[in-house]
């Protein structure tokens, strides 16, 4: 964030949506009841699922744009994505709080760490040495839009690439999720 200007740029943006995916995790992990532990559970679903669709439709097209490394990371993060989406389709049908649900819920968080430090570590440093400041501000935006209009849950039968199919695809089921949400609990915006 540029301070004092309230001006935020997708780098920003995607380095906020990781730390927040990292505190719904551990509010899970120190819940101290089920019901508790379902809401964030919920609310970390809600928005791993928005952030990815917004990442391949947004960030992933841009750093294809720019070389043959942008396109090798991009690749990478659609793969790391769809294991992601495959582990949380495994997790939805798991009982919550029993001791696979935690073992792979566990194991996911790892794998999206390692996801989350090469990002940082790569991808995001390849777009600030090569988008200029105006061009990151405006991929700002359009992640901010599509995470707006993003299913809500994991949908391993739509496809990454190409970027097109991926984004009808999902507005078609991303009213299904949202109505589906309406079923979850979540945690209000003061815990938030």
């Amino acid at each position: 964030m540029i301070v004092g200007m309230g001006v935020t740029n997708i780098i920003d943006d995607i380095k906020t949506d990781h730390q927040e995916l990292e505190s719904y995790y551990n509010k899970y992990k120190s819940a101290t009841t089920v019901e508790e532990g379902n809401k964030w559970f919920h609310q970390f679903v809600w928005e791993i699922c928005r952030h990815s669709v917004a990442e391949e439709l947004v960030l992933y097209p841009l750093l294809e744009s720019l070389s043959q490394r942008g396109k090798d990371l991009a690749d990478e993060g659609r793969k790391d994505h769809h294991m992601v989406k495959e582990m949380l389709t495994s997790l939805e049908k798991l009982h919550p709080a029993t001791a696979e649900f935690d073992h792979t819920f566990d194991s996911m968080m790892t794998d999206i760490r390692k996801h989350v430090e090469q990002e940082e570590t790569e991808d995001l440093v390849l777009l600030s040495d090569n988008v200029t400041p105006e061009n990151l501000q405006r991929a700002g935006k359009a992640f901010a839009m599509k995470k707006k209009i993003a299913p809500t849950h994991p949908h391993t039968s739509i496809p990454e690439k190409p970027v097109a199919l991926e984004a009808a695809l999902g507005l078609l089921t991303a009213p299904i999720d949202k109505f589906r949400d309406l079923f979850n609990s979540f945690p209000d915006e003061k815990e938030l």
